[in-house]
């Protein structure tokens, strides 16, 4: 069993969880949770190593199925004490269980279809559930312009659900945004838009853009030839959530395909 705070494993835990720059450096992230690194390893993600609450990966909960699964499969895999657990991990009450995963990488689509812009969002919550999202519609890209949130930070992997290992994730500038994905209708999300989100064409190939809730869409996405769109509200309703947003608008893009 490890105790000391000063292994090596728990000591790049505690930087993964910490510090963006450790992450991008490393090329890894830490997952917390049976549900999160279950998923992880359903996806083909195959981690480093994985460290476990001796008490609670008793056989027969699911932190100790786990365990069993992932030493079966020939993981590296140890217990830690309970009171390093708490050290590492993110969460008030921690799982019970955590993974060193390499930051997922997955290839982009040779003709996507519709592709996500989060453009400056800083609330992690909300762009784990867009990415969600996204993964569950099939939305072929997630893109993160300058100013937005880390996507492999703890919060953001906890309201991402695994997302993050099924939809391909990129940060770029705007001009990679328009190099890299050419021929695309953009549809910039704009409460004062002139086109309800239910008039717009989603048959043809499609970028839809959705700015912050602080400032909304930034200067450089309005710079680039587009169509606002809005979503109707009642009068005196001030603003959607981005990531609500985001998923209406999601879905009725890819409503053609679900009905």
């Amino acid at each position: 069993m490890i105790t000391s705070p000063h292994n090596e494993r728990v000591k790049l835990v505690r930087l993964l969880q910490s510090r963006s720059k450790a992450r991008r450096q490393h090329n890894r992230l830490v997952l917390e949770g049976a549900r999160l690194v279950g998923d992880a390893l359903g996806s083909g993600a195959q981690p480093d190593f994985v460290l476990y609450d001796a008490a609670a990966g008793q056989p027969g909960t699911p932190t100790g199925d786990l365990v069993a699964r992932v030493q079966a499969a020939g993981i590296a895999c140890w217990p830690v004490a309970a009171s390093l657990m708490r050290e590492m991990a993110d969460t008030e009450t921690p799982q019970g269980i955590l993974g060193v995963f390499p930051l997922p990488d997955l290839p982009l689509p040779p003709a996507p279809g519709l592709v996500l812009v989060a453009d400056g969002w800083r609330d992690p919550g909300n762009l784990g559930t867009a990415i969600r999202t996204a993964a569950a519609a099939g939305v072929d890209a997630v893109i993160l312009t300058p100013g937005t949130v880390d996507p492999f930070n703890p919060k953001t992997l906890r309201a991402g659900m695994g997302g993050q290992f099924r939809v391909p994730i990129r940060a770029l500038d705007w001009p990679g945004v328009t190099a890299g994905f050419p021929g695309l209708a953009v549809y910039l999300a704009d409460a004062a838009g002139d086109t309800p989100y239910t008039a717009v064409d989603w048959t043809q190939p499609a970028m839809l853009v959705i700015g912050g809730e602080a400032h909304g869409f930034s200067r450089a996405a309005a710079d680039i030839p587009h169509t606002r769109i809005r979503i109707p509200m009642v009068p005196g309703a001030e603003s959607l959530n981005a990531a609500v947003s985001a998923s209406i608008l999601i879905y009725e893009a890819r409503r053609h395909i679900f009905f």
